[in-house]
């Protein structure tokens, strides 16, 4: 699962095959199903920021589904905010299959 956001942070997309199942599908983004579109999704993204950076801070799992977690924190102070993305997957097979995205804001 961790290689899945490994292909993300360096680009290399060759994995996608490796990790994701043949029907992936990211119900936040539609328009991407299966290793291929995850491919060409990772080539464009990466493409156009060269610094994206997903830094995990937790990986909690029950059976066939995991969540992922991504914190940020930004400023200090009473302007302090955490902000932070989980991810829902469902692995099958032993390969991720489906994945929602949440995303959390709030103040420090």
């Amino acid at each position: 699962m961790l290689r899945y956001f490994e292909m993300w942070n360096t680009g290399d997309s060759a994995i996608a095959g490796e990790v994701l199942h043949p029907e992936w599908r990211d119900h936040s983004h539609p328009e991407i199903a299966g290793p291929d579109d995850v491919r060409r999704a990772v080539e464009r993204v990466r493409g156009a920021q060269q610094d994206l950076r997903f830094d995990i801070s937790a990986v909690l799992s029950e059976g066939e589904l995991l969540a992922v977690v991504r914190e940020v924190s930004r400023g200090a102070g009473a302007a302090a905010t955490t902000s932070g993305l989980i991810w829902l997957i469902r692995v099958r097979d032993g390969l991720l299959a489906e994945m929602w995205t949440y995303r959390r804001d709030e103040r420090a």
